[in-house]
């Protein structure tokens, strides 16, 4: 059932475009993570979607029903804030129940709707204190509370955890996890943190410039990426680039980036290749490794290779190797750690490989 259809969505700013042609549909109890960098269009979009910005053409339904010239208080919506937006005169308890005091609903059945909702988010202590009296991670169950006893059709969170410290982030991230697969409301979700999209998404909507460019589910969208930009914004560190160009051998197809020739006999072409087409090959880190740590079965392919520089991340170390005139990185194990300049056996899992035209920048 489709909860969310976005439809031909453009929103300009004079000559600005800032949406172009955006079209998405979403399904009831879904959770959707809007990601991309700053200036993408992301915050716009849930700004249309909330009613908090008028689109320039296109329409907006939420539960089968054209919201597009609709308030955003008669949306079904509720939204969470960056900047948590409570009010600091008032208690937590007030903040959680004045949406509801203003709807007219009595105070009979605010009283317990929201302590049920503070119990949920282990604020019910908190009751009684003001916003200036509680911590960031405190105020931020307090904004997702007041959203939560509205009982919306739709939550929309804008980078509700960027202004959080590291510890704290990955603590609400697990907390939003849970509070959604309890409630089971459809959600929209915007960050510029491409791990709380991987942590949190049920669907990846990728924007870059206003329009999107892939959706999908996280583990496809990271190792199936559409273009070279979804490939280059995912990943910490970000995929290895290697420049090449197609080879058609006696049936056999490779890819000659120079330092090497890669064999691309297993390799699922989305378009078929042609010989001496400009390609960029992609593998990401930790499809480099030392040929005993490689698990996946799509068959290794192995280069004597020198580091030049490790960085120990702890639970793993990330190792820069020479490749000719370029560099490359892969993730070692901490057991398995070169010598900076001693020739080390590296292993290339080309089960994960991605290939590029590169011209188009398209995933061929």
């Amino acid at each position: 059932m489709i909860d969310i259809r976005i439809s031909n969505c453009n929103k300009n700013y004079g000559s600005l475009r800032v949406l172009k042609d955006i079209n998405l549909e979403i399904e009831r109890g879904e959770f959707i993570v809007l990601l991309g960098p700053s200036g993408c269009g992301k915050s716009t979009l849930l700004h249309i979607v909330a009613g908090l910005d008028r689109l320039t053409s296109g329409a907006i339904e939420i539960g089968g029903r054209d919201v597009t010239d609709v308030e955003p208080k008669d949306r079904d919506i509720a939204m969470v804030f960056q900047s948590y937006a409570l009010y600091p005169t008032m208690s937590v308890r007030s903040n959680m129940e004045f949406g509801l005091r203003m709807r007219g609903k009595p105070m009979a059945e605010i009283r317990p709707l929201v302590e049920e909702k503070a119990r949920m988010l282990h604020i019910d202590h908190l009751l009684d204190r003001r916003p200036s009296q509680l911590s960031g991670g405190q105020r931020q169950r307090v904004a997702i509370g007041r959203a939560l006893v509205r009982d919306p059709r739709v939550f929309l969170f804008d980078e509700p955890l960027s202004n959080l410290d590291a510890k704290l982030r990955a603590s609400m991230r697990t907390e939003i996890k849970k509070l959604h697969q309890s409630l089971g409301t459809t959600a929209i979700y915007v960050t510029h943190d491409q791990l709380e999209a991987m942590t949190l998404a049920s669907r990846m909507v990728v924007m870059k410039a206003g329009e999107i460019q892939q959706v999908g589910k996280p583990e496809e969208v990271y190792h199936r990426p559409v273009n070279l930009f979804v490939a280059d914004f995912l990943g910490n560190p970000g995929m290895n680039f290697m420049r090449g160009h197609i080879r058609l051998d006696g049936g056999h197809i490779s890819a000659d980036i120079g330092a090497a020739i890669l064999p691309l006999d297993g390799y699922a072409f989305e378009a078929a290749p042609a010989d001496g087409q400009a390609v960029v090959v992609g593998l990401r880190p930790e499809s480099i490794q030392p040929i005993s740590g490689l698990t996946s079965g799509g068959g290794a392919f192995t280069l004597t290779l020198r580091p030049t520089l490790i960085e120990h991340t702890g639970s793993d170390n990330l190792v820069v190797l020479a490749m000719g005139d370029e560099e490359i990185v892969g993730k070692f194990p901490t057991d398995m750690l070169p010598k900076l300049g001693e020739p080390v056996t590296v292993g290339f899992d080309l089960g994960r490989l991605s290939l590029f035209d590169a011209e188009s920048e398209r995933r061929i």
